[in-house]
Parts: structure tokens; C-alpha cells; sequence
């Protein structure tokens, strides 16, 4: 009862906010399908140095009649202690999630189905594997996926968006965004347009994103001593 309460109080906030969750809805037909490398750093003292690759795919594909986006999220750090692989199937429309799976240090940690109605799955605690099954009230998106989520929104200049969220962990939330200003960007395939915006599940836990335009792609972010830029070598994390 207490999760279902959670999700009317979010919806409720949004309407508040002027902005109801379909009309922010992403649009996942706005996304660049391909695989990508980001190199992770952390700085200290000035001095900036590579901890890490992530990479991630985005490939359309047709699950049971509907239009669907598989995204992979594979983070990697360079001395091994840290490797998450978090996989989605999505709705192409507008980036609803169907299907969340994420393996850790290469063993299956959570999987979760959606539906337009309910949340069912399991997370694995310690070596328990816990049932999850929530009810929804309205759509959510997954708390998982950030940058691309960002970048599939409507953005334009001083626009503020909140988004209803779930995550296997904290439960309901939302991502908080607020579209700053556009400018030309540096990536592996030359200069693009992007857009620079800060979002976050919070407004006091907003981070930096930059997020390419038409199509839309993560280009990376900066949260204080960690960041994520595009390029680098992925081989070895697909």
C-alpha cells in the first residue's frame, strides 16, 4: 500500500508542475542506434585520470508486435572491482520500459517485467533472491537509464521536465531536468550539437549532462570528482 501511495503522490507532484507524465513522455524514435565507448574518469589535485570504460548499444527490435529499443549499459572499471551490465527492452515511442536485467561482476543481480499495471521480479540480497511485485498507478520509466532517457526528452531552452521513475532499490522517484542551453560539442565523430542540461533524481542532486540533437545520444556528463565522456576502447566489456 505504502508503494501504491508513492505513485499517486507522484503524479499528483507532476500535475502540480505543470508537466503530466505524457507530455514529457521521451520519444525513443529520436535516438542514434549503434554501440558505444565512454572512458571514465575521476580527477584529484588537478590532475584527471581514465578508472573505467562503459559501454553501451541501442538496437531496435520487435518484441511480440511491438516497436522496441534493446539498450545495453555495461560499466567496467579498469582494476576489475566494479562491473555492472544492465540491459533494457523498451518501448521505441516513448522509452517505457518492457524488461530490465542487470548482471554484477557477471552474475545475475535483478530482473524486472513491466507492464502498464505492475512491476514483478527479483533482486538478489546477499545471496537471497528477494521477490519484487509493485503496483503502478500510471506510467514510470526506469531509474536506470539516465543519459539516453535525456536525451530522447522534448528538450529546449529553460524548459524543467520531471519524469515518475522506478528502481529496483530506492522504489518510486523522479528525474528532475532542466535543459540549459545549446552549444557545439567535440565527439569521436567530429563536432556536434548538443544540448547542456542538468538532471538528477532531485533538484539538490542534479548532475551535468551533455546529450547530442537530432538524433539524440548521451555525450557525457561531469558529477564533481567522476565524469563519462564518449570514446575510448570498449573491447573487452561488450
Amino acid at each position: 500500500m505504502k508503494q501504491i501511495a508513492a505513485a499517486c503522490l507522484l503524479y499528483a507532484t507532476s500535475a502540480l508542475l505543470g508537466q503530466s507524465a505524457g507530455q514529457v513522455a521521451p520519444n525513443g524514435k529520436l535516438l542514434e542506434l549503434g554501440q558505444y565507448c565512454y572512458t571514465l574518469t575521476t580527477s584529484k589535485d588537478g590532475i584527471t585520470k581514465p578508472i573505467g570504460v562503459t559501454f553501451q548499444s541501442i538496437s531496435r527490435e520487435r518484441i511480440q508486435g511491438v516497436d522496441a529499443l534493446a539498450i545495453v549499459v555495461h560499466q567496467h572499471t579498469l582494476n576489475g572491482k566494479f562491473d555492472v551490465r544492465d540491459s533494457f527492452l523498451l518501448r521505441r515511442d516513448d522509452l517505457r520500459p518492457i524488461r530490465f536485467d542487470t548482471d554484477r561482476n557477471g552474475f545475475p543481480h535483478v530482473h524486472l517485467d513491466y507492464s502498464d499495471r505492475h512491476i514483478s521480479g527479483w533482486k538478489m540480497v546477499g545471496t537471497t533472491k528477494m521477490p519484487i511485485d509493485v503496483e503502478l498507478s500510471g506510467p514510470v520509466w526506469d531509474g536506470n537509464l539516465w543519459g539516453e532517457t535525456f536525451a530522447a526528452l522534448p528538450l529546449k531552452a529553460g524548459l524543467s521536465i520531471t519524469l515518475p521513475t522506478y528502481q529496483y532499490d530506492s522504489g518510486f522517484g523522479m528525474f528532475f531536468v532542466d535543459a540549459l542551453d545549446q552549444h557545439r560539442e567535440s565527439a569521436p565523430s567530429g563536432t556536434v550539437q548538443a544540448w547542456r542540461i542538468k538532471a538528477g533524481p532531485s533538484r539538490s542532486k542534479q548532475i551535468d549532462y551533455i546529450v547530442s540533437t537530432h538524433p539524440g545520444l548521451e555525450i557525457g556528463y561531469n558529477a564533481g570528482p567522476g565524469s563519462q565522456y564518449l570514446g575510448g576502447n570498449c573491447s573487452a566489456v561488450k
